[in-house]
């Protein structure tokens, strides 16, 4: 029987398998797009960095997330090397070890020219079972949803999400100056209590559910403060960043679109996938 320092170390070997595959895909599209555009429009070249929303596996027969869609609607199609992966929070992915790929992915010529980095983290660091700090209880709040977000604890949870938000800042200043900098602050996601499977989620009802927030309307709105909050925060962060975008994607998706509390549908990742688009053109006239 395995150990779990086993399945560990099983599970790490099959990242660095898959994003060893990931690059050496990259490249050769590179590499390709060389000899095909000599002359002509050439495609942006970009790194996907983050969570589930650049990367998410379902559904299993034909997944897209961000940065799938993205590729797809671009004209010519943006070749964009996916770092990211399911599950990751910004404190993990921005620590020594992830913080050493992306700089090391950069850093390498035959990824590249690299046009583009987008970036998207902060919600695993947010939801899950530590969802309930950034709560106040609805009696407390006297059952208005305007009281039940705990700012004080909130202000401390983004102060480090944000700090993970600036190094990333600063490996791109250091590492890859001419690229476009695009973070983004998700959607106003839904608590419906509904996850992925019975064993991954809900990640959002629980929590508000423990604080007596038990209507959705309710829980939605605190979810909402959050969210603003958090978006405020990043485009604080982006106004000091030179050749930095926070691409405004709440307010996005319709009810319709989210496939559970956290993740849009195919259809919803690509109406988001459509406003980094217009992001990249405003920077990029007539190469995407």
């Amino acid at each position: 029987m395995e150990s779990e320092v086993d399945v560990y170390a099983r599970s790490q070997k099959a990242l660095q398998d898959e994003l060893a595959r990931r690059e050496a895909e990259h490249q050769a599209a590179v590499a390709n797009a060389a000899r095909a555009f000599v002359g002509g429009t050439k495609p942006l070249i970009g790194v996907a960095d983050g969570d589930s929303w650049f990367d998410y596996p379902l559904p299993l027969l034909d997944p897209k997330d961000v940065r799938d869609s993205l590729a797809d609607i671009g004209v010519p199609r943006p070749i964009i090397l996916k770092l990211a992966y399911v599950g990751a929070a910004t404190t993990a992915l921005l620590g020594v070890e992830k913080r050493n790929r992306l700089i090391a992915a950069l850093k390498n010529p035959l990824n590249g020219p690299i046009d583009f980095i987008m970036f998207s983290g902060g919600g695993d660091d947010l939801v899950g079972n530590q969802f309930r700090f950034w709560l106040r209880d609805a009696g407390a709040a006297q059952g208005d949803p305007r009281g039940g977000v705990n700012h004080e604890l909130l202000a401390d949870i983004l102060g480090v999400v944000l700090a993970g938000y600036a190094d990333l800042a600063q490996i791109r200043q250091q590492y890859a100056p001419q690229a476009l900098l695009l973070v983004h602050a998700y959607d106003f996601a839904i608590p419906t209590g509904i996850g992925v499977c019975p064993s991954v989620g809900p990640w959002l009802k629980p929590s508000l559910d423990d604080r007596g927030w038990t209507g959705l309307a309710d829980g939605s709105d605190i979810v909402r403060q959050i969210l603003i909050e958090f978006k405020q925060r990043l485009q604080a962060l982006c106004a000091t960043v030179p050749n930095a975008v926070c691409v405004d994607t709440q307010g996005t998706l319709a009810a319709n679109e989210w496939a559970n509390e956290l993740h849009p549908t195919p259809e919803g990742f690509l109406r988001i996938a459509e406003k980094f688009r217009a992001a990249l053109s405003l920077k990029f006239p007539g190469r995407i």
